[in-house]
């Protein structure tokens, strides 16, 4: 396939090349830098789209169990003069690490030594939330430390009177889940974007620092921008593995450990991988060159050597006809000598007759 035909090539048939041919990261380097960037923006709107859903999604299903516990499990609830109460003091405490929220304590009852066991235990999730009778905390893995919350400053912020728990199932009830489901998607989905998409520059300047390093160690020329195209084609595939691990996580919860790495590791390999085989491809093109070199320098031989009996003929030729030339000639300076009255355009029996009548 030539540098022409990758240009026309579909966007999910760059996916496939770049996945399972590297014999193409010759062609991929080459391309302008524009032409690899907006490769990279469409496999990362399709990685956004896909993850949002799958977080949306995570997020009606937990909506939807946090409300049926809600309905199920809180018997009471009391909101006044911002002061919470629910259960009458009772603990609540929910542990679930394929959660996304994997710790919630609710103790609106709670003494001070309780509070601070209820903070160890969410300093060691990454995500949590503790309900207490005058404020709430809030914890998330981008966070280094948790929210504070307290129902006088919200209160003060927004109008929110007493309230009880049918109050709550009264106001969840009125939440168009359709709106709040697609505003949440189009939220992550500009969140991840952004974000990933900052990740992604950083890898593939990582990339390509490399790529760069590795092209000068195995003697090639290469240069950076070639190189950081290698890195944007060379995170295809651990981006559909990312795709495919979030997705399973989140439907089952299954996990692997240190999945970044093989993120990393595989993105590397892909990178070293296209430059040595860039490089054979070089090696086998240069000695194809040279092939074609000495075929075209022993055909100009062969043209020369043409050329030059044709001169010998042509020359042994001409040299044939002046021989002929000169024999005539002197054959003809014979025959005067031998004939002098032919200088004088007699025939040799008119010299006669004259030569009788003297």
């Amino acid at each position: 396939m030539t540098k022409e035909n990758v240009k026309k090539t579909s966007f999910f048939k760059k996916m496939y090349l770049a996945i399972k041919d590297f014999e193409h990261y010759g062609i991929f380097a080459a391309e302008s830098l524009w032409v690899a960037i907006k490769y990279l923006l469409k496999i990362m709107i399709v990685f956004g789209v896909i993850v949002a859903g799958m977080f949306t999604y995570q997020f009606y299903t937990y909506f939807q169990n946090a409300v049926h516990y809600f309905e199920n499990n809180i018997q009471e609830v009391s909101f006044a003069n911002n002061q919470l109460e629910v259960n009458k003091g009772e603990t609540i405490e929910i542990q679930n690490d394929t959660s996304v929220i994997p710790y919630i304590v609710i103790d609106t009852d709670a003494t001070e030594e309780e509070m601070q066991n209820y903070m160890q235990k969410l300093e060691s999730y990454e995500a949590g939330i503790m309900v207490l009778k005058d404020k709430i905390l809030y914890k998330n893995e981008i966070l280094t430390q948790s929210l504070e919350y307290r129902y006088e400053d919200i209160t003060k912020n927004y109008p929110i009177g007493a309230f009880d728990k049918q109050a709550v199932v009264d106001f969840i009830k009125q939440i168009d889940m359709v709106s709040l489901i697609v505003s949440m998607f189009f939220v992550v989905f500009i969140y991840v974007y952004a974000v990933y998409l900052a990740t992604a520059f950083v890898d593939i300047m990582m990339l390509g620092v490399l790529g760069f390093i590795i092209g000068r160690i195995a003697g090639m020329k290469i240069r950076f921008r070639a190189t950081f195209n290698i890195g944007i084609y060379a995170l295809t595939l651990p981006i559909l593995l990312n795709i495919l691990y979030i997705v399973i996580n989140t439907l089952t919860g299954f996990t692997i450990q240190n999945f970044s790495w093989m993120y990393t590791t595989i993105s590397y390999i892909y990178v070293i991988v296209a430059i040595f085989m860039i490089k054979s491809d070089f090696i086998d093109k240069q000695a194809e060159l040279m092939k074609i070199i000495e075929e075209q320098e022993k055909v100009r031989r062969e043209i020369i050597l043409q050329e030059e009996q044709k001169k010998e003929e042509e020359k042994k030729e001409n040299q044939d006809n002046k021989d002929k030339e000169d024999k005539k000639e002197e054959e003809k300076k014979q025959k005067k000598k031998e004939n002098p009255g032919l200088d004088d355009g007699l025939a040799p029996q008119g010299v006669e007759e004259l030569r009788n009548n003297e």
